[in-house]
C-alpha cells in the first residue's frame, strides 16, 4: 500500500505518523519539516519522498551524525568559523558560475530557464542558492540546499532557502524531480567505497537529460596539495580525504548509466577585493582561516598579521601551477602563482585554483 500526503508518498499511515515524530533537526521533527516546507517552499515539499523503502533507516542512521560541519565548540569541529566564511559569496564566484553553465548545459548563466531545478549536495549553509540569486536572479530559488549537518541545514532555513538535511547516499527526494544534481567543494569527502552509491542516486533523480556535475580537486594536483600540507597540517580535524582523479570521475558516470561523459579542468579561484594591498591579502587569508579551521596556526605568541602572513606564504607554497596544468581548457586569464594586482580602483588578490570537474547526463 502507498500513501499520497501532501505531495509525498508513503508507505502506509502508520510509517508517516512514525516518520513525523523521528528526530531530524535539533528541536525540529520530520513532521514540523514536512510543514515547514509545505509552507515556505511548496515545490520542494512536492519533490520530497520520506516514505522510499530504507527511510526510516537513513533517518535513524542520519540522527546519530555530527560531523566537523557542525559548530567550532566540540573538539575538531569548524562549522561556525566555516558560515562566517561562506558570508563571502563573491571570493569563489567564477569558479560557480562555471559549475550552473556546466549543469544547466548553457553557454551563460543568464540563459538558465526560470524553472530550472537543481539539487546542491553538499551545499553548508547554502552558498551556491545564494550566489545564484545574483547570477541568474530569473531562477529564484532553483537550487535546493542539501547536506548533512544539521546546523548548515537549519542556518540555510533560518535564511528563508528551500533545504533538506540528506545523506547523499540516500536522498529523500522523489525520482526524476531534478533537472540537475551537482556534488561540488566537498565530494572527496565521500568514502571511497561509497561513491559510486552517491553516483546512483543522483542519477535516479534526475530528469531525462538532466546532468549531474561532480567537482574536486584532482588528487595529486597542486590544488589538492592545499588540503594534504596545509589543511590536513593546522586544522583541528586534519583532512585525511583522497580526491578523484579525472578515471574515477568517468567510472562513476558510467557506472549510473549516464552518458555523454565529459571532464573538463575549470578555473576556480578564490579572490578578494579591498581598498589597499594590505587588506585584500589580508582579508583572503581570513578567509581561508576560517572555511578551513586553520587553527593550528593560532598558537602562543601567533598575532592576527602573523597569523594572515602564514596563511598567504601557505598558498604561495601549495597553489603553483605549470604552463601544463589545466591542459587543453586552459587559458592565459589563469594565473600560475597567487598575486595581487590592481582591478578598476581596487586592490584584488587572487589565489589560483584548478578543478576537475566532470559531467554526465541522464
Amino acid at each position: 500500500m502507498r500513501l499520497e500526503v501532501g505531495g509525498i508518498s508513503m508507505n502506509a499511515q502508520s510509517l508517516l505518523h512514525e516518520l513525523r515524530d523521528t528526530e531530524y533537526l535539533d528541536g525540529i521533527d520530520v513532521g514540523a519539516y514536512l510543514d515547514l516546507t509545505r509552507e515556505q517552499h511548496p515545490q520542494l515539499y512536492a519533490e520530497l519522498d520520506f516514505g522510499r523503502d530504507g527511510a526510516r533507516e537513513a533517518l535513524k542512521s542520519l540522527a546519530q551524525v555530527f560531523n566537523e560541519f557542525e559548530t567550532d565548540d566540540r573538539e575538531n569541529g569548524r562549522g561556525d568559523s566555516y558560515r562566517r566564511a561562506q558570508k563571502h559569496i563573491a571570493v569563489r564566484m567564477t569558479g560557480i558560475r562555471r559549475l550552473f553553465e556546466l549543469a544547466g548545459g548553457v553557454k551563460d548563466v543568464r540563459d538558465l530557464s526560470p524553472t530550472w531545478r537543481t539539487l546542491d549536495l553538499l551545499a553548508g549553509d547554502g552558498l551556491l542558492t545564494r550566489a545564484l540569486r545574483v547570477l541568474a536572479p530569473q531562477v529564484r530559488d532553483g537550487v535546493i540546499s542539501s547536506d548533512i549537518a544539521r546546523t548548515m541545514v537549519t542556518a540555510a532555513l533560518s535564511a528563508g532557502l528551500p533545504a533538506i538535511r540528506q545523506d547523499a547516499r540516500f536522498l529523500f527526494m522523489r525520482d526524476a524531480a531534478m533537472d540537475a544534481v551537482i556534488l561540488a567543494y566537498g565530494s572527496h569527502h565521500v568514502p571511497s567505497d561509497d561513491r559510486t552509491t552517491v553516483f546512483l542516486e543522483a542519477a535516479r533523480v534526475l530528469r531525462p537529460g538532466g546532468r549531474f556535475v561532480v567537482h574536486d580537486f584532482e588528487e595529486g594536483s597542486p590544488s589538492a596539495r592545499w588540503f594534504s600540507e596545509a589543511v590536513h597540517r593546522h586544522s583541528a580535524a586534519g583532512h585525511p580525504y583522497r580526491h578523484f582523479t579525472a578515471e574515477e570521475l568517468r567510472e562513476g558516470f558510467g557506472a549510473a548509466g549516464l552518458r555523454d561523459i565529459r571532464v573538463h579542468r575549470v578555473y576556480d579561484p578564490f579572490i578578494m577585493g579591498a581598498a589597499t594591498r594590505e587588506d585584500a591579502v589580508g582579508e583572503l587569508a581570513d578567509y581561508l582561516h576560517d572555511m578551513y579551521g586553520l587553527c593550528g596556526l593560532d598558537h602562543g605568541d601567533a598575532t592576527r598579521e602573523s597569523v594572515r602572513a602564514r596563511v598567504w606564504q601557505l598558498c604561495e607554497e601549495c597553489f603553483r601551477f605549470g604552463p601544463d596544468d589545466g591542459g587543453a581548457d586552459r587559458t592565459d586569464a589563469w594565473l600560475r602563482t597567487p598575486a595581487v594586482h590592481r582591478v578598476g580602483g581596487q586592490w584584488v588578490a587572487e589565489i589560483p585554483r584548478i578543478a576537475l570537474v566532470g559531467v554526465g547526463e541522464k
